[in-house]
């Protein structure tokens, strides 16, 4: 059998061993398991040292202590805003900028006014529902006069059926001349009077800050082209790729740990909101969304690069600091006090663990008691 020589790093070497000789008879499987009674009178794998030696390395003995342990899955992901809570800004009608209210950083107040814009397009609209609505109002006192005629029997029914004909299609224009001015947030009823908006408006349908902003004075814009964005920072969530073998595990409601990369100290909750159902066929990831603490939010930017980790169960265990553990390839020890009268004697035992979650690791030996929690390195080092 292979011996192995174990010495105290500390100066007083001499005072520290007063054993002949430690061996591997626990790793070979002859020692009893941990918390037995059975180690008491066995003598292999056992180093004691002087009280004031224990004091003056700072050694701490103690029992596994209970701990909340978590399962976890690991995801990379993004801050992005909800779909309600951001915004492409474009116009419905071609124009020129003639003003800028705000620029690229600035926070504005929904139905704030963004910029306006010079159109004959707009111009000429306005003149269109200007005719339309007075020949409207001609065409329905015809109409209501050839009624009144064709109940008493005296106007033709063909003259009437005209009139109404001719009323309700002007109606249709109308109306549709109406809705086209109420998307360019402009009132019907000011041009009816006969007045002319003489520039587009174009507003801000969120409140939030402007992070994209494209436009200079004089600028042409085509319909549809987008000219700025808006993000509503209180709607911000998250956007997590998963692969899906890990998305057995998941639920709605499960808590979301997550860090941002500049301030990885600061540890941010987020709660598990969606679960994608369809895998992207180039990344092989499924896409889910977490909701972020509100008071949080402020913290974050739109597409901002985290690192998080989805909790799918959490248990109480006992566990012991990993500084604790003696690791050798095929098995975990640790010390245990077996005597502290003349001397405090120390028994290398093995020991089953399992998980291991910031810098503690769960033990499965229930029995296990008077354990060195710290200065294990110091005292027990293989050469």
């Amino acid at each position: 059998m292979k011996h192995m020589k174990y010495s105290l790093l500390i100066i007083t070497i001499p005072l520290l061993l007063c054993l002949s000789s430690c061996h591997r008879g626990a790793r070979e499987g002859n020692s009893p398991a941990a918390g037995s009674e059975s180690y008491l009178s066995d003598k292999a794998g056992e180093i004691a040292i002087t009280r004031e030696q224990f004091e003056s390395m700072n050694m701490e003995i103690g029992d596994p202590a209970p701990m909340q342990f978590s399962n976890s899955v690991s995801a990379n992901g993004y801050v992005i805003a909800s779909a309600t809570g951001s915004a492409e800004i474009s116009t419905l009608i071609s124009g020129r900028v003639r003003h800028i209210s705000y620029s690229a950083g600035d926070y504005v107040r929904s139905g704030a006014i963004l910029f306006s814009l010079e159109s004959r397009e707009f111009i000429e609209l306005q003149q269109t529902y200007a005719e339309s609505f007075q020949r409207l109002l001609m065409l329905k006192a015809d109409y209501e006069r050839m009624k009144i005629l064709n109940e008493e029997k005296i106007a033709a029914q063909k003259d009437f059926l005209k009139a109404e004909s001719e009323y309700r299609t002007e109606n249709v224009v109308v109306e549709g001349l109406r809705a086209r001015l109420r998307m360019l947030h402009v009132e019907p009823s000011i041009i009816e009077k006969g007045d002319i908006v003489p520039f587009l408006s174009v507003k801000s349908p969120i409140s939030g800050t402007i992070t994209k902003q494209d436009l200079v004075l004089g600028q042409h814009l085509e319909p549809d082209e987008t000219s700025m964005e808006l993000v509503d920072e209180t709607n911000l969530r998250l956007r997590l790729e998963l692969f899906e073998k890990s998305i057995v595990d998941l639920k709605v409601g499960q808590q979301v740990k997550f860090t941002a990369p500049d301030r990885p100290e600061k540890e941010y909750i987020a709660t598990l909101s969606h679960i994608g159902r369809s895998v992207s066929p180039e990344s092989r990831t499924v896409e889910c969304f977490a909701e972020i603490a509100k008071e949080d939010r402020p913290d974050f930017i739109d597409n901002m690069f985290v690192e998080s980790a989805i909790l799918t169960c959490e248990r109480e265990v006992l566990a012991i600091p990993d500084e604790a553990l003696i690791r050798e390839p095929d098995r975990d020890f640790v010390l245990i006090l077996i005597q502290e009268e003349n001397e405090m004697v120390f028994r290398k035992v093995p020991v089953q663990t399992g998980m291991s979650q910031k810098g503690y690791t769960e033990i499965l030996d229930d029995r296990l008691s008077s354990v060195l929690l710290a200065g294990t390195y110091n005292l027990w080092t293989e050469e």
